[in-house]
């Protein structure tokens, strides 16, 4: 089943509300754009997330308040007054890019956007207060009015040696998200006198834009390296994963773009670098960056090469009781570092026995749900490696036994109903079709277990029966 991209949710309070009906929304993304352009308002991109269900856990004596202060009147009548709205959920394709350019991967999200789709505000959580609201109403007509990130650009344009126009259009795709500034940082850097390269703010705002690992940019920055090793021995862990985050990904990103293999090494090569003494780890970093690059120019030959070196060497050489150890412990880390409040109460323990021993209503809560790649989740990598060697076609029997093996593994880890249906591809383009049936039949029983759909699993089984998949 395909399944490369895989979400895990981390909750907070974990409920959203849904929004009132008196909201005035659009159709569409579409409709949403032209009634913008139309009537010169910016437009509400209300992002909800979908089956988040109330907590079952509280004491019978305490009672939720659940209710979103967007349903306020007073909210909903400045939303409609100032905003065209267009309310949908995570799971839409047609806001796929608005949500990938500016990073938003906290839901609800309130994204606001100009006619020409720019971001030009953003923010996201669920509460009944609706101070919330009207704070970030206000925030986005007044971010409204400030220059569009498509007049800096026709600025900067204008005078490309002009470092003050250029940092103002930097900061503000940086305010609404957008971490690839790694073109405009080049010319920043180029416009640099080499005085200016002893200067910590300097080397730190060059890093923050993501530079390519093979510009000059990076390169000017690093011929300073007592800056680069106080910045990444100083500056918030956060955030040095986050600069190196954006020049593997922007450098890898413009490999892509251009197919050019070499830059695609240096951006792995930098991968690699970020795990210092941690040998395995830097190796399965720059594997995974060239098998991102292969997979997204479609060199087959090469994915296939790298793939089954990479998997063998790095998911199959481990037992599964030591991989579940391992996710344990990375699922901790994680929470621990991104969220190292979620577990404290969000009042007082005083407040809350009070509430309890009288009987009353906790009236404030919050909702937020944060979404992160499961690139550690070793079940779900396995499947996808064995689905992504059947979708490419290969009949090359060494290559499909490989992927039989992973998507054995994958299920032994953690066996769902989409695990079952990727082997049941596999087997049968094998030719063990008999087998094929079987397995097929168990996902489409695991998926009625996990109440979810079955319709495209049963499709696929006819095609498995009458040998026309």
């Amino acid at each position: 089943m395909k399944n490369l991209i895989t979400l895990t949710c981390v909750l907070f309070f974990a409920y959203t509300s849904g929004i009132a009906q008196e909201l005035k929304t659009s159709k569409s993304l579409k409709t949403a754009l032209e009634q913008s352009s139309l009537s010169k308002k910016p437009i509400l991109l209300i992002v909800d997330v979908i089956g988040i269900s109330k907590p079952t856990n509280l004491p019978p004596n305490v009672k939720v308040n659940f209710k979103s202060g967007l349903e306020d009147q007073e909210v909903i009548n400045s939303v409609n007054e100032n905003f065209v709205v267009f309310k949908t959920t995570m799971m839409d394709t047609t806001i796929r890019s608005i949500l990938s350019k500016s990073n938003i991967r906290s839901f609800p999200a309130y994204v606001f956007l100009r006619s020409n789709k720019e971001v030009f505000f953003k923010d996201f959580g669920n509460s009944p207060d609706k101070q919330k609201y009207t704070s970030i109403i206000e925030k986005a007509l007044q971010a409204f009015k400030s220059k569009s990130i498509a007049d800096l650009e026709t600025e900067f344009n204008a005078d490309k040696n002009n470092n003050a126009s250029l940092v103002r259009l930097i900061d503000e795709r940086k305010k609404v998200g957008i971490t690839n500034n790694a073109e405009l940082i080049e010319q920043y850097a180029n416009n640099l006198r080499i005085g200016d390269f002893n200067n910590y703010q300097n080397i730190l705002y060059i890093l923050e834009a993501g530079p390519y690992s093979d510009g000059n940019a990076y390169k000017l920055a690093y011929t300073n390296r007592k800056i680069i090793d106080s910045i990444y021995k100083t500056e918030p862990v956060q955030k040095r994963v986050a600069i190196n985050n954006a020049i593997i990904a922007n450098t890898l990103a413009d490999a892509a773009k251009n197919k050019n293999i070499l830059k695609a090494y240096a951006g792995a090569n930098f991968a690699r670098s970020t795990w210092n003494k941690d040998y395995r780890g830097g190796e399965k970093a720059y594997n995974n960056q060239l098998l991102w690059y292969y997979s997204t120019v479609k060199d087959t030959t090469s994915y296939l090469r790298t793939a089954s070196y990479f998997y063998d060497n790095f998911y199959m050489n481990i037992s599964a009781d030591s991989i579940k150890k391992i996710e344990t412990r990375e699922r901790e880390v994680f929470t621990k570092n991104h969220f190292p409040t979620s577990n404290k109460p969000s009042i007082s323990k005083e407040k809350m026995d009070s509430l309890k021993k009288a009987g009353g209503k906790i009236v404030y809560t919050q909702s937020v749900v944060s979404f992160r790649s499961s690139s550690n989740s070793y079940a779900n990598e396995l499947n996808n490696a064995a689905w992504k060697f059947y979708e490419i076609g290969t009949k090359n029997l060494n290559y499909l036994s490989k992927a039989m093996i992973w998507s054995r593994r994958s299920i032994e880890l953690n066996p769902m109903a989409g695990y079952y249906d990727t082997l049941a591809h596999i087997l049968y383009r094998l030719g063990y079709n008999e087998e094929a049936i079987k397995t097929q039949e168990i996902a489409i029983n695991k998926a009625k277990n996990e109440k979810a759909s079955t319709v495209q699993l049963e499709s696929e089984l006819k095609k498995i029966k009458s040998k026309t998949l």
